[in-house]
């Protein structure tokens, strides 16, 4: 087939330019509401060789998945030029897929709903572990765009500029023909870089397998629109790329029994995957819709002893899920001591190696193969944060939660010492833990200064607990709404605080107002929240018994060991219990 002569999309249409002109004006919005610290929309301004200005944007991970999405697109990876005249129309230069997420990480991608919302053809592409990178053709067609996720003139879209070369060099192509073809199309080329000898992640890739794998080909709309795999395929070939493996199911069920069997075996065709990437349809077929499925075994274990190693190397806070990873710790600390060159370079060298000797170690320790131990449990230790402003409704809920499921709590507001008053918080959290499985650390917690020290301590002490945010998210809401209504609660319950009342603080509005500009959105990927397992997102507007049925159907679903489903009158009645509260005047944590 040639490409060339063929048009896999068709040209943008008068309207689709006008959305695309409109998304740009609420990203910026979005872009110019900052948090402190924290933006909830990022863009940056790249030069490309000093011939056009490429604009690239990045949203916190969290607000993908919200319903509805505030977003103005779900596109995660998007680039863009706004042409110096005004006359002209801004364009998406290249364009990555929508967010998608893996199975069970939002409801909308439970096997339950996939099976009832969605059509096929279900086509199950590898996962290949690498980096993603985007192509596109820009300048009309002359020059050949190339960037990573968010960013270009970075280390890994130079190194896709490299592979591009080669693979295309190999086809018989330029870059100026791939630019020509992918401006012709108003198209961009997704692929997986993997390459061990640039960055090595977390499964393996033998110089035999290394490259870009081509995935995907997405038209330059605000709406997802991408080419299915068979059409990837043959641009693929024609360009000299590395085809994605992908494989066809007519129903969701024999793609989930596939699925299913190479979790069994741990390989497909003699070599241990990340997983699936899967497309298909929703709405009657007419919207493309994608979900990926990654593999416990044995990818996230490998995930996290690559995590838990770089936090160690840095005298940080680990976590973990798999008991195997406290073997790995016990082994790796020795290794670290003995031969400290051996992880000068870890971040991007030395994964796999260090994995390789570990379980050799382990083997010979007490010959189980590498199958055999990946099955261990997790801690059932929970630690419950609350990420909120003042009158939001966080203790009232904590309260509620403590009767209906016996949770250790402590309050902040008990704490009356000035100096150090995050430590004795801390102190008083840890030793709840020795009484019980979950405890709720009762306080704002709105900054990432508080959320860092809370979370590094109960990780530093147990590094299995789960942390789980109810998060009264401030996004999309005034902050003169929120302000009005938490204000009216305060006033409401009258002298039942220890501290902030009307009668002892008459200006009470003025520090709240303080707390709600202060708010720093939780934001997974940072360093301050990556601790952070689990999110319920609340809402600061809605009432006590909406934002407590949310919290407990949350806790009930993640974790249904702990938490059994109560009944409709035990939360009421949690609730009022909670509403009948009222601290003492010596109820103080010293």
């Amino acid at each position: 087939m040639q490409t060339n002569s063929n048009t896999l999309f068709d040209p943008l249409t008068g309207e689709e330019k006008q959305a695309i002109s409109k998304f740009l004006g609420e990203m910026q919005s979005f872009s110019d509401i900052a948090t402190t610290s924290k933006r909830i929309v990022r863009q940056k301004t790249h030069d490309f060789q000093g011939k056009q200005n490429v604009t690239s944007w990045k949203a916190l991970d969290y607000l993908y998945k919200k319903v509805p999405c505030p977003l103005p697109s779900q596109a995660r990876g998007i680039f863009t030029s706004l042409p110096e005249e005004s006359s002209e129309e801004p364009t998406i230069l290249a364009r990555g897929y929508n967010k998608f997420f893996n199975i069970n990480e939002v409801p909308w991608t439970r096997w339950e709903w996939i099976e009832e919302n969605t059509q096929g053809p279900y086509e199950m592409t590898i996962k290949e572990d690498g980096c993603l990178i985007l192509a596109a053709g820009i300048n009309d067609g002359k020059d050949l765009l190339v960037t990573s996720k968010h960013a270009m003139n970075v280390p890994h879209s130079q190194t896709g500029y490299i592979w591009m070369d080669k693979h295309l060099g190999k086809a018989g192509k330029t870059r100026e023909e791939l630019a020509a073809f992918l401006h012709k199309n108003t198209a961009t080329a997704v692929f997986e870089l993997c390459d061990d000898e640039f960055e090595e992640h977390i499964m393996e890739y033998p110089e035999r397998m290394r490259g870009l794998y081509l995935h995907g080909i997405n038209r330059n709309s605000l709406e997802l629109n991408t080419l299915p795999s068979s059409e990837v395929t043959k641009v693929a070939d024609e360009f000299g790329f590395r085809r994605t493996e992908c494989f066809m199911f007519d129903s969701a069920t024999d793609g989930h029994e596939f699925a299913d069997k190479i979790h069994k075996d741990q390989m497909l065709d003699g070599r241990a995957i990340e997983g699936f990437v899967v497309r298909c349809r929703t709405e009657n077929g007419t919207k493309p819709f994608m979900f990926k499925i990654k593999y416990d075994q044995p990818y996230l274990m490998f995930f996290e002893w690559h995590n838990v190693s770089k936090r160690i190397l840095a005298n940080k806070p680990w976590t973990f899920k798999y008991n195997l990873t406290l073997n790995y710790v016990a082994w790796l600390r020795p290794q670290i001591r003995k031969n400290p060159a051996d992880f000068v370079n870890y971040e991007t060298k030395g994964v796999i190696g260090m994995r390789k000797k570990f379980l050799e170690y382990h083997q010979c320790m007490d010959g189980r193969s590498p199958a055999e131990i990946l099955d261990e449990t997790a801690s059932n230790m929970i630690l419950i944060m609350p990420v909120a402003t003042i009158g939001c409704g966080k203790t009232t809920l904590s309260l509620a939660l403590s009767k209906l499921f016996g949770c250790g709590h402590v309050q902040s507001d008990d704490i009356r010492r000035k100096k150090n008053s995050a430590l004795v918080f801390n102190e008083a959290m840890l030793k709840l833990f020795g009484t019980h499985d979950v405890v709720i650390a009762d306080r704002n917690n709105h900054t990432t200064m508080l959320r860092e020290s809370l979370t590094n301590a109960v990780r530093m002490e147990f590094p299995g607990c789960q942390i789980v945010a109810l998060y009264w998210s401030h996004e999309n809401v005034s902050k003169e709404d929120i302000l009005q209504t938490t204000a009216e609660r305060v006033i409401s319950r009258g002298n039942k605080h220890q501290t902030m009342t009307p009668e002892k603080m008459p200006e009470f509005r003025k520090i709240m107002n303080g707390f709600i500009h202060s708010m720093v959105p939780l934001d997974l990927d940072s360093e301050e929240d990556c601790l952070v397992q689990n999110v319920i997102e609340l809402d600061p507007l809605a009432d006590a018994l909406y934002n407590l049925k949310t919290a407990v159907d949350a806790l009930c679903s993640m974790y249904p060991n702990l938490f059994k489903q109560p009944l409709e009158s035990e939360i009421k009645d949690a609730l009022q219990s909670a509403f009948d509260y009222a601290p003492t005047p010596h109820q103080v944590v010293q």
